[in-house]
C-alpha cells in the first residue's frame, strides 16, 4: 500500500478540508452516484449513511432517488456548502462527525455508503470497524477506493518515475486484493468489486482492461 500521510488527528484533518473546501470542491459526476444507489438496491424512503459526504453530491442524488440521506463530514466548510445546495434546509441531516467515532448506535443503519474518502481517514481500519459497527446485521455497504496501480497510474510511472497523487492531506493507494483484505479484516463481507473510472479518462480501450487496473474499486459489501 502507497501512503501519504501528513495528518495524525482528526483535527489536522479538519483544518485541511476547510481550507480546501473555502476555494474549491470535490465530486465525481452524477452518473455515479446515480449507479452507486442502484447498487444499493435500497427502497424508498429508506435511511442511507454517506460517511464522508463531502459538499453533498450523494446526498442530492439519494433525495432524488426517493430516500432519506443522512451526511457526516470532518469538514464543517463542507456541510456548509452542503446545506447551501439542498433544495430545502430540512430535506436531509447533516452531521459534522469522523468516520471514525460515527455518532449513532449499534445497528442504526441497513444502507450506508463511503466513496473515496476511507483513504483519507486517520485510521483507515478504525473506519472500517465503525461501519460494520453501525450497519444492521445483513445491512449493505458501498465503498469506493483508489487503485495504486491503475492503467493510467502505470503510465504515469513508465512516462514520470511518480505513481498516483490525489494531493490530499492523507493519500493511501492500495491493490484490489489489499483493500479488500483490509474490508474483510474489520469485519465486512465483500459480495462484489466493480470498477469506476472518471469520465473525462473514460476511454473505450479502458473497459478492455482487466479489473485490477482500473482507476478506482466499487466494493459492495456486506455486514455478516
Amino acid at each position: 500500500m502507497i501512503e501519504r500521510v501528513r495528518a495524525r488527528t482528526t483535527a489536522e484533518v479538519r483544518a485541511a478540508y476547510n481550507a480546501h473546501y473555502r476555494e474549491h470542491d470535490f465530486g465525481d459526476g452524477p452518473r455515479l452516484y446515480r449507479r452507486v444507489i442502484r447498487m444499493l438496491g435500497a427502497p424508498e424512503r429508506a435511511r442511507v449513511l454517506d460517511v464522508g459526504c463531502g459538499s453533498g453530491p450523494f446526498v442530492r442524488a439519494a433525495l432524488a432517488a426517493g430516500l432519506r440521506p443522512i451526511g457526516i463530514d470532518v469538514s464543517d466548510e463542507a456541510l456548509r456548502r452542503a446545506r447551501a445546495a439542498l433544495p430545502d434546509p430540512d430535506a436531509a441531516t447533516l452531521v459534522l462527525a469522523a468516520g471514525e467515532a460515527l455518532p449513532f448506535a449499534d445497528g442504526s443503519f441497513e444502507w450506508l455508503v463511503n466513496l473515496g474518502n476511507l483513504e483519507h481517514f486517520v485510521d483507515p481500519a478504525a473506519g472500517v470497524a465503525e461501519t460494520v459497527r453501525v450497519l444492521a446485521p445483513g445491512g449493505r455497504a458501498i465503498v469506493m477506493l483508489p487503485n495504486s496501480y491503475s492503467s493510467g497510474d502505470i503510465w504515469r510511472v513508465i512516462t514520470t518515475g511518480r505513481g498516483p497523487d490525489h494531493h490530499q492531506i492523507n493519500d493511501r493507494f492500495a491493490t484490489r486484493g489489499e483493500w479488500q483484505e483490509l474490508l474483510e479484516g474489520g469485519g465486512l463481507e465483500v459480495v462484489s468489486v466493480h470498477r469506476h473510472e472518471k469520465p473525462r479518462l473514460l476511454k473505450a480501450w479502458r473497459w478492455l482492461l482487466p479489473l485490477n487496473l482500473a482507476y478506482h474499486f466499487i466494493f459492495v459489501c456486506r455486514r455478516p
